[in-house]
């Protein structure tokens, strides 16, 4: 029972600290909430300008909905999700390294699977909010009779951004061998908005991108949850993806943690915690 007591007031304190980040800068915190609007605001005057009276139609006869507003944010409100957790989570610990207090929160009797879950509690905090305040609001608005199946989109976020925990973890390694996260973290943001279908049906990627596109979690997040609200597929109708992200769920993680205790026990060797 101690055990777990300990457990748990280690996460506790961990997730509480990752929330202060957060609640310590609001301005930081409201722009994630509008940089989804702005970017399908963007996108949505350029298809009109370029599409002309013919947009909503060419939009149409590519992904199969005319609601191109709802279409977007929900890629972009999940990929802003997605790249708080890989750039957040990968960075943390460069965070802790140059505040000085990484070597003391690897010195803590915890494990370190302790620090990075506890980091990664937050972030999910973080993003369910981002997902209510950004996609709620605009279904609400748009397309108010697809409101019982936000709860299904919220199942669907959880599984599918697990996966995506697996990923940030290899970048917490990265930032104890090269002591630079963010480049790192924001070249592989880019190519997951490019690959994973953002802002477009991933069908229109040439055929070996497409099963490059295949392998990134976020990829088949953004393809369900517009099938579940703008389609109103159910779990049976898309059971084969949910068993990938349930798949990647548990080997992404897994193998994200191995890398990082590459790098950690690397390091402990060539005393890279201690190096800027």
């Amino acid at each position: 029972m101690t055990d777990i007591a300990g457990t748990t007031k280690a996460l506790s304190a961990i997730f509480m600290k990752e929330l202060k980040h957060y609640t310590r800068y609001p301005g930081n915190l409201a722009f994630l909430f509008a940089i989804p609007f702005l970017f399908t605001f963007m996108l949505s005057a350029m298809g009109t300008f370029v599409g002309g009276s013919n947009a909503a139609q060419y939009f149409f006869q590519r992904t199969g909905t005319q609601n191109f507003f709802v279409y977007q944010i929900l890629g972009s409100a999940i990929w802003i999700m997605t790249w708080v957790v890989i750039e957040d989570l990968g960075s943390a610990l460069r965070n802790e390294q140059i505040k000085g207090t990484l070597e003391q929160n690897f010195l803590a009797p915890i494990n370190r699977f302790l620090l990075l879950v506890g980091v990664a509690l937050a972030h999910i905090v973080i993003s369910a909010l981002i997902f209510i305040g950004v996609v709620f609001a605009t279904v609400l608005v748009l397309q108010p009779g697809s409101l019982l199946s936000l709860f299904l989109a919220m199942l669907t976020l959880i599984l599918g951004l697990t996966p995506m925990f697996g990923i940030a973890f290899i970048f917490s390694g990265f930032v104890i061998r090269f002591k630079e996260p963010y480049a790192f973290t924001q070249i592989v943001n880019m190519i997951f908005a490019v690959l994973a279908g953002t802002y477009y049906p991933v069908s229109v990627l040439p055929s070996w991108l497409q099963i490059v596109s295949r392998i990134i979690p976020q990829t088949y997040l953004i393809e369900d949850m517009r099938l579940i609200i703008l389609f109103n597929k159910s779990l049976v109708d898309l059971y084969g993806h949910f068993i990938l992200l349930g798949v990647m769920a548990l080997v992404y993680p897994a193998l994200g943690y191995y890398f990082f205790k590459r790098f950690e026990n690397r390091a402990k060797v060539t005393g890279d915690l201690s190096k800027f």
